[in-house]
């Protein structure tokens, strides 16, 4: 049996797609459910966002293959090559203001898992991996993370009509037309494996293993 390491062990396969629908709310629209609460329209107009839908899935992120030969086994350190890039994003922006990290948290609900709630990218993971190898053969070092993508829902504060004696008496409404889109994904997943590795389908160790050449 191969030897594997794993920092974290990766989400359950059931989890490896995801979606968390959107309900139905008026007459043929699907969003979010309004926010509860009142609201203040004097000082606050938007920025109030919920989870309309959040897809989960694997990314390999960084991966090298390498040969451990006869007699060499033990402690190995080696540089991992960055395949592809996940970023926290919001409307395609990476600026992460407080209401946005907000919304974050609440994806994080959804998910069941923590997200990355400010600006941040896989980028910036260390590319040197050291691991412990007990038998030679042929393996795959890999980073990974599950990104989470999805749309949001934006809520406005209206005033109350027709007007009562609180003009701060407001109510959050539904905002037409506003489907931010975002992007964000989980803690790093790092380790190795080998052809004969086991693995649970729809996993980064999947797709570090579908990059080695297995006879």
């Amino acid at each position: 049996m191969a030897n594997t390491f794993l920092r974290r062990l990766s989400l359950p396969a059931a989890l490896a797609v995801l979606t968390v629908a959107a309900s139905a709310f008026g007459a043929g629209t699907a969003h979010a459910a309004e926010p509860g609460g009142p609201c203040d329209p004097r000082v606050t107009r938007s920025g109030l966002y919920e989870v309309s839908t959040a897809v989960v899935d694997p990314v390999l992120t960084h991966w090298k293959g390498i040969t451990i030969a006869p007699g060499t086994t033990g402690s190995v350190e080696t540089t991992v090559t960055e395949v592809q890039n996940v970023s926290t994003t919001f409307n395609a922006s990476t600026e992460i203001n407080s209401e946005v990290g907000a919304f974050f948290a609440k994806v994080s609900v959804k998910v069941g898992f923590s997200v990355q709630t400010s600006r941040s990218s896989t980028s910036t993971w260390s590319q040197k991996v050291t691991l412990n190898f007990s038998r030679p053969g042929d393996y795959a070092v890999f980073k990974g993370t599950n990104r989470v993508q999805g749309k949001a829902d934006e809520y406005v504060c209206l005033p109350r009509y027709p007007p009562n004696s609180d003009p701060g008496d407001g109510y959050w409404a539904y905002s037409f037309g506003s489907h931010p889109t975002y992007s964000t994904f989980d803690a790093e997943i790092e380790g190795t494996v080998s052809c004969d590795t086991p693995v649970s389908p729809g996993t980064v160790q999947e797709l570090a293993r579908n990059k080695l050449v297995c006879h």
